[in-house]
């Protein structure tokens, strides 16, 4: 997340995000014996490696984060980005690091090969502060192509977009869906799919940023966040990291 860059929003790019929507990579159908939920963090800032981990755990529950490495100790919108020491201590806590690639670049406008490469980057420097390889990847600011889905590496069991949406039956994982857990009515809408998620026995995926009692517009209250894993839990929800989540589908 940098404060300078937004992704485009003309016609061609809204017509494009809805093709590669549809272009299913890896299409695959899930189905599983309870409702699951996924709490992710984006980039990730050290509020969320520290208050946002505690909270999960205090609920028995652990989130992915997919890193950036480029962030890392990098102050942002969102506060200070992550250390190599909060890598360690949520791998320990039994939380999942995920790949957001090294530059936190626009991966729809950067050709595949230049992507892949960011990948190993990342990958690599993640393995140095102490994570074992990530087997989940998040697209910075959603975005992405029809031929890097095509070309995910298969160490990758899934790559997670920003379009929300209800992960079962018919599913692409390397698009999967996901709520924002902050912004006008996110946190409304995603407490409505833990519901609608909750009889269907789907999967449910949250992202946010920051973690704090004031956070950034891309972040989410500790209280809101606490809020939503006690309405998961009084629903039936196993909340899991994203890989472990889907290791629980039904073959």
């Amino acid at each position: 997340m940098t404060a300078a860059y937004a992704p485009r929003r003309d016609l061609v790019s809204k017509v494009r995000r809805r093709l590669t929507q549809h272009d299913a990579a890896r299409p695959a159908t899930l189905a599983f014996e309870q409702p699951m939920l996924s709490i992710t963090f984006d980039d990730f800032p050290a509020t969320a490696a520290n208050a946002g981990a505690r909270l999960l755990e205090r609920h028995g529950a652990r989130g992915t984060y997919y890193a950036a490495a480029g962030m890392a100790g990098a102050e942002g919108p969102c506060g200070a980005g992550y250390s190599a020491d909060d890598i360690v201590r949520l791998v320990d806590a039994g939380h999942e690091i995920g790949c957001h690639t090294s530059s936190h670049a626009d991966c729809a406008r950067r050709d595949v090969f230049s992507t892949l490469e960011d990948l190993a980057h990342n990958r690599d420097a993640l393995l140095r502060m102490g994570a074992p390889s990530p087997r989940a990847h998040a697209f910075p600011y959603g975005e992405t192509s029809g031929a890097l889905k095509r070309n995910l590496p298969p160490r990758f069991m899934s790559a997670r977009g920003i379009l929300p949406g209800l992960n079962v039956g018919h599913t692409d994982l390397s698009q999967l869906r996901a709520y924002p857990l902050f912004g006008p009515d996110g946190m409304r809408r995603v407490f409505d799919a833990l519901k609608k998620a909750a009889k269907r026995k789907a999967w449910v995926i949250g992202f946010t940023h920051d973690v704090s009692d004031a956070p950034s517009a891309w972040g989410t209250r500790a209280d809101e966040l606490d809020a939503l894993l006690q309405e998961a839990h009084q629903l039936g929800f196993v909340v899991l990291p994203v890989t472990a989540a889907l290791e629980r589908r039904l073959a």
